[in-house]
């Protein structure tokens, strides 16, 4: 398989403070070439998580933020060599201080993030869609954990799912409207 560039010219004028930061998703595997999507990615400066974390410092104020990304569970399925879903492995050496934000493209390994590590304050995922068009949004709700936008399954831990800007198969969408998201983090101040 061939990496499509033409698909992703414009990342090459991403400008990003702190790093822009990638997890492999589905259709990565069904290309069987996800190893060279990283390659390529990576010679855009985009840093792929793959099973791994990257920590943000802010200089000023020495506050810090570990992102982490985990590979797609299709990888698994597909039989991918030395490409798996491991939250744990992705997020080692993240400092206790700080927190954590998981990048994980479907809902099925945000909700495995979620049970396996002790502690996971942001996960942020996409691939549903949002259903995409009636009538599929509910097989899609029925097997995902997560559908679309914010959830708290634990007190201090919230999943945002992302219906993503286009479309899978068919080029329509129907009740489920494309969606670009800007997420402001502000630290929490302890009383």
């Amino acid at each position: 398989a061939v990496v499509s560039t033409q698909s992703t010219g414009n990342l090459r004028n991403l400008e990003s403070k702190y790093g822009t930061f990638y997890v492999t998703g589905n259709h990565e595997y069904y290309t069987n070439d996800a190893d060279n999507w990283l390659k390529h990615l990576r010679s855009l400066s985009i840093t792929a998580l793959h099973n791994q974390n990257a920590m943000i410092v802010e200089s000023s104020n020495n506050s810090k933020i570990c992102i982490a990304g985990v590979d797609d569970p299709q990888s698994e399925k597909m039989g991918y060599t030395g490409h798996s879903t491991d939250p744990i492995s992705a997020t080692a050496g993240c400092p206790e201080d700080a927190p954590v934000i998981m990048l994980a493209h479907q809902p099925k390994a945000a909700k495995l993030s979620i049970d396996l590590l002790p502690r996971v304050d942001l996960v942020l995922s996409g691939h549903t869609h949002g259903g995409q068009f009636f009538p599929v949004h509910i097989p899609v709700y029925l097997v995902n954990p997560f559908f679309a936008g914010l959830y708290q399954p634990k007190p201090d831990t919230h999943v945002y799912v992302s219906r993503g800007l286009r479309f899978y198969g068919a080029p329509m969408r129907l009740f489920s409207f494309p969606q670009y998201t800007s997420i402001y983090l502000h630290k929490k101040f302890e009383e």
